[in-house]
């Protein structure tokens, strides 16, 4: 934003988001398998949440899901988020890599359902081309699913050494970065770990008390 408003750097002032206080761990059968039965989920899955919208490289992850199921991983990639604008290309690229059966859009998710969801996926893969913040990030990580995410863009500063960090324009790393956390059980744990410390360094009384100091410091300039 600096860059292309020409706005100087010392009146840009960055506040972090947070996750709300409902992304938990949810560990209760009873809980997981009412959000699996409501969404006809499997045992197993990937996950991937947002709007449906071209910034979000749902593209880029489909192909890098497509290698995954050539390479013979058998888990699902559940999409959570509803339609924007373009998802009609995503839809036509699963149709193309014959991932009809694979892939599953569930449209919007009540934010009721989604520490369950989150809680109950193998990861949230999460390559945006473009996030302001990347709130998904911290959602999943607080209810402690290992993250895959992008190096660029405001995601690399949220998830930090929290996450797995991949180039989204690489489907092959991408491929290879999901594929690496699906079968190793120690770095899911060691992620899940690293992704619950991390959340708690993020809250909307943080938000909160920083805008705040940004207000009084503006009404003292004028």
């Amino acid at each position: 934003m600096i860059g292309r408003l020409g706005v100087p750097e010392e009146q840009v002032v960055a506040i972090p988001e947070a996750a709300g206080p409902q992304f938990v761990p949810v560990e209760d059968e009873e809980a997981l398998g009412r959000v699996r039965r409501k969404y006809r989920l499997p045992g197993r899955y990937l996950l991937s949440v947002g709007s449906l919208e071209p910034g979000k490289n749902r593209a880029g992850l489909v192909r890098a899901y497509a290698q995954l199921r050539s390479e013979g991983v058998d888990c699902p990639l559940v999409v959570a988020g509803q339609p924007a604008w373009r998802f009609e290309d995503e839809l036509a690229l699963v149709r193309q890599l014959g991932l009809d059966e694979q892939v599953r859009f569930l449209g919007y998710v009540p934010d009721d359902d989604l520490p369950a969801l989150y809680s109950g996926a193998e990861l949230l893969a999460f390559p945006s081309l473009y996030e302001g913040f990347g709130l998904p990030v911290l959602e999943a990580m607080a209810c402690g699913t290992p993250v895959v995410t992008a190096n660029v863009s405001a995601t690399a500063e949220v998830a930090a050494d929290a996450a797995m960090l991949v180039d989204p324009r690489d489907v092959a790393a991408l491929a290879q970065a999901m594929g690496l956390l699906l079968s190793d059980e120690t770095l899911r744990a060691e992620l899940r770990a690293r992704g619950l410390e991390r959340a708690k360094q993020f809250s909307w009384q943080r938000t909160a008390r920083e805008t705040l100091c940004v207000y009084q410091q503006v009404a003292t300039r004028t």
